[in-house]
């Protein structure tokens, strides 16, 4: 059997070889994979590790909570932090995770007990959603009344209208065109908004969930 060992390809050999062959993309691949993943992988935490540094240098030393830098709870949030940015390929984005990682360290969050779950809550959306949560935060909620044929119907939320409004008055944070009620929907898919829509009406609204309400904190702690 040893005699065979030493002919038989090592399991990295094989796998680069497989993936070589792929038609077309195959060599590019080859090289991405095994040659270039582990750079991209460093680079992304240095930038990571930079944002914390900066959010902690800007919040300062009131701010921060020094022991829970040095608690599991840091340790678990920094190993959701690696996991997210290793690959993640939105500069901006990783550069948000680190901005909240170190929130998690402040006084204002360090004994929330949910902040893992908000962290990996965030981690899940795009940098233009966590920017779109932000925006939608700080709108305040509006009360509109319908009736029709004896009907009457009251729903407090943020109008589409309203956002539509806030994104326009202030900088764009996204590339090309933003298609917002795709943004909105996959906010929606994740529990972070919920839809509110009067009937026999097209005004179309949302409120935040109590996770994106909690994320909403958090973002604005980050000054995102």
């Amino acid at each position: 059997m040893s005699d065979i060992k030493k002919f038989l390809p090592e399991g990295t050999s094989w796998l680069r070889a497989a993936v070589s062959s792929i038609p077309v993309a195959g060599s590019a691949l080859d090289h991405l994979l095994f040659d270039k993943a582990d750079a991209i992988r460093m680079r992304n935490m240095e930038a990571a590790v930079a944002a914390i540094s900066d959010e902690v240098q800007k919040l300062g030393e009131g701010v921060i909570d020094k022991n829970w830098f040095s608690s599991d709870e840091a340790l678990a949030a920094f190993k959701i932090l690696s996991e997210k940015a290793s690959y993640e390929p939105d500069q901006a984005k990783i550069d948000v995770l680190g901005r909240l990682v170190a929130t998690c360290g402040t006084v204002e969050h360090a004994g929330d007990i949910r902040k893992l779950s908000v962290l990996e809550h965030l981690a899940r959306l795009s940098y233009v959603q966590i920017k779109l949560l932000s925006a939608m935060s700080a709108i305040p909620p509006q009360a509109k009344k319908f009736s029709a044929g004896g009907i009457e119907q009251t729903v407090t939320a943020v109008w589409i209208n309203d956002v539509v409004a806030k994104l326009e008055s202030a900088p764009s944070f996204w590339q090309g065109v933003l298609n917002l009620p795709q943004e909105l929907e996959v906010l929606e898919s994740l529990n972070t908004v919920r839809r509110s829509q009067l009937f026999a009406s097209d005004e179309l609204g949302f409120t935040l969930t109590a996770i994106g309400v909690l994320a909403a904190t958090y973002v604005k702690s980050a000054g995102v």
